[in-house]
């Protein structure tokens, strides 16, 4: 059984509980989610693991300013991509109340075009966390390269890309919903996630 460690405080307890319940609620089906493919976890459930899960990163509150800034990157042109972009943009603007280690959030949308410029909207804008849809396979090395360099904290639509090195998705994998983490990925971004998340994750090392 999964428990956190004795020298957490009781408020880190709780959240370690509550993120532990909510992965195991959607994985048993207790809650429901909308029609999606066999493969898929739905925009929903991913903003509300993902935005608790960040919570676990030790190094987020060094990086971030007075916000979390979180964007959401697809690939120009391509329908599908422009597609799940809309609808992951809409579910973490449904959490947009919650706060990050006692931060806000902020939601934005950006169009993959170019690595360039798709580091100048990243230092521009200062994203904390980019969440890269589909249909940005051929870039991806590019954009793993971005985020190390600007130590941005990068999530995954599917195990695939988190196999390939962006650092934490949640995904669904042997029927049950997952949170994957890339440990080496993680810290190339300058993540430092907790141990009570890994206890908690699937984890790529």
């Amino acid at each position: 059984m999964l428990t956190p460690s004795r020298r957490e405080t009781p408020k880190k307890a709780s959240a370690f509980h509550a993120l532990l319940l909510l992965v195991g609620a959607v994985s048993l089906g207790i809650v429901r989610v909308s029609a999606v493919s066999a493969a898929d976890v739905p925009p929903s459930r991913q903003a509300v693991i993902v935005l608790r899960a960040l919570a676990y990163d030790g190094n987020l509150k060094n990086r971030a300013g007075p916000v979390v800034n979180i964007a959401i990157v697809h690939k120009k042109g391509n329908s599908a991509s422009e597609q799940m972009a809309v609808a992951v943009t809409q579910a973490f603007i449904s959490r947009q109340s919650t706060l990050v280690i006692g931060l806000p959030i902020a939601i934005s949308r950006l169009a993959y075009r170019t690595p360039d410029e798709l580091k100048d909207s990243i230092v521009g804008s200062g994203i904390d966390v980019l969440y890269v849809c589909d249909g940005l396979e051929d870039d991806l090395d590019a954009i793993k390269d971005i985020t190390r360099q600007t130590k941005v904290l990068s999530v995954g639509a599917n195990r695939e890309q988190i196999e390939k090195g962006l650092s934490l998705g949640v995904v669904e994998m042997d029927g049950k919903v997952t949170i994957l983490v890339n440990l080496q990925g993680s810290r190339l971004e300058g993540v430092s996630f907790a141990s009570d998340l890994l206890r908690l994750a699937s984890v790529i090392r």
